[in-house]
């Protein structure tokens, strides 16, 4: 491909040829790049060189309700977020320690010990703590779709504004999500840190796909998944679990039995 031609053209040509352009180019991409996004994912023998504890959970989801996100593009906000390397529309990991971290504080309050433990500490916070969760990133191998919304006023229920294109993508489509747990030497109450942090991881993906969303349109019911997915939990020491929901995801949690130090 000849860059300066690219870039040339990228000069000249009208906002909306550009960001038209851009998707075509990102679609090639992804096409060339289709598989390379597993080498984003932890493997579970990564868990071997971790501290005693570390759980590492993966399943793969299928989208109930339509996802989107906002793109970086200079001329519309409504274009989905893409990685720059596979071409792929994208959750950034920051998305989703954004959404969960939401999702338990709904259900612990904002200054809980566990959501500090398991999220760290604020950005304006005078003790700086690392968090205990890992996240990566969520690819979608299918391609995404436009769409139009319409906002409704909350009291009427009648349109706030006109429709809203917006690229989505649609129901139906797959996306793997992987979250890691690495515990840090805590204090006496070790054992219980751990249990505690558990439960609540458990309560709070559950809250997150089954209810809140993850998606930048969650309020209007975007990002929820379907009941039903594919999961595995793995653990230090080679033990593994496999569950189809993530209320037995948060069963197998329950009873998770911790390495003593």
């Amino acid at each position: 491909m000849n860059l300066n031609g690219v870039y040339d053209f990228y000069l000249h040509e009208k906002e909306g040829r550009i960001e038209e352009t851009k998707r075509k180019i990102l679609d090639a991409v992804a096409c060339d790049h289709k598989d390379d996004f597993k080498t984003f994912y932890p493997s579970p023998d990564d868990l071997n060189y971790l501290p005693m504890n570390s759980v590492l959970i993966g399943f793969q989801f299928t989208l109930k309700k339509p996802y989107t996100s906002r793109g970086e593009s200079k001329f519309s906000e409504n274009l989905i977020v893409r990685d720059q390397f596979t071409g792929l529309p994208m959750v950034r990991p920051s998305t989703w320690k954004g959404d969960l971290r939401f999702a338990a504080t709904k259900l612990m309050g904002p200054k809980n010990p566990i959501i500090i433990r398991l999220f760290g500490s604020n950005p304006d916070s005078e003790d700086m703590i690392k968090g205990r969760l890992y996240f990566f990133p969520t690819f979608f191998k299918d391609g995404a779709e436009n769409d139009v919304i319409t906002p409704l006023k909350r009291e009427t229920r009648t349109p706030a504004r006109g429709p809203i294109p917006l690229e989505v993508m649609k129901p139906g489509t797959k996306g793997d999500f992987y979250l890691l747990y690495v515990p840090y030497p805590g204090n006496e109450n070790f054992g219980d840190e751990i249990k505690e942090d558990l439960k609540l991881i458990a309560e709070a993906l559950k809250l997150m796909f089954y209810t809140c969303g993850f998606s930048a349109k969650r309020t209007s019911g975007f990002g929820v998944i379907e009941k039903q997915l594919k999961g595995k939990l793995w653990m230090r020491g080679g033990v593994s679990k496999n569950f189809s929901n993530l209320h037995e995801l948060s069963e197998i949690l329950d009873g998770y039995g911790y390495e003593q130090h």
